[in-house]
């Protein structure tokens, strides 16, 4: 598993991949049926597919992955099929949290992280973590003056979300929002909208959970 071909490092971006976010939110850890997934491109043509089961009982819990990959050159077909263990943590307000575990092995060592999403590397057979992959992000490649300038924007972003909090001594008024609370959340929209882009490392298993 996790065959790799590539010479230069990889982003996320350029991957096909699974979230157990999109499967919860999607139902498909409430169907007991397989279930299909379809990825396009931008003008929503349809460029992979697969089919999935999720199965989860108290002796045994794994998303099944089914797909076919079709070698470019050859025209030649490749048919997969394996399982993906998951597994689940306790979530602080009550009920639990699913998680995949990475099948592949890195250098001979099998990964086995407790991870939300799973990549499938370009011209990789199987799905697997971003650490096994080595994968980066988009952001990181771009101007390092860009990524400062932006850094700089989030820290200013949050100097005034602490500076409003402490402020701010009523949240609501008869059942209403008061407006600086409004204005709070709209800081902190932006500050979460700044830090999915240019913060991945910080804010992406969080992203996963929600």
């Amino acid at each position: 598993m996790g065959r790799r071909y590539w010479d230069k490092k990889h982003t996320v971006e350029d991957c096909k991949s699974i979230s157990i976010s999109f499967l919860r939110k999607n139902g498909y850890f409430a169907s007991l049926w397989p279930q299909g997934i379809v990825w396009t491109n931008r003008v929503g043509e349809e460029t992979a597919s697969m089919t999935v089961m999720v199965h989860t009982s108290q002796d045994e819990s794994y998303i099944r992955l089914i797909y076919t990959m079709t070698e470019r050159n050859t025209g030649k077909e490749a048919h997969f099929d394996y399982k993906v263990d998951l597994v689940t943590t306790p979530c602080n307000l009550g009920g639990v949290r699913w998680w995949f575990i990475c099948p592949l092995s890195r250098n001979g060592v099998y990964c086995g992280r407790r991870v939300g999403v799973l990549y499938r590397a370009p011209r990789a057979d199987y799905y697997g973590c971003r650490h096994c992959y080595d994968l980066s992000y988009e952001s990181r490649n771009g101007c390092r003056h860009g990524r400062l300038a932006y850094l700089s924007h989030c820290w200013t972003l949050s100097a005034r979300i602490k500076k409003l909090q402490e402020q701010t001594k009523r949240w609501t008024y008869r059942g209403v929002r008061t407006k600086r609370m409004q204005r709070l959340s709209v800081l902190i929209a932006r500050l979460n909208a700044y830090g999915r882009e240019y913060l991945p490392d910080l804010l992406h298993d969080r992203d996963m959970l929600t």
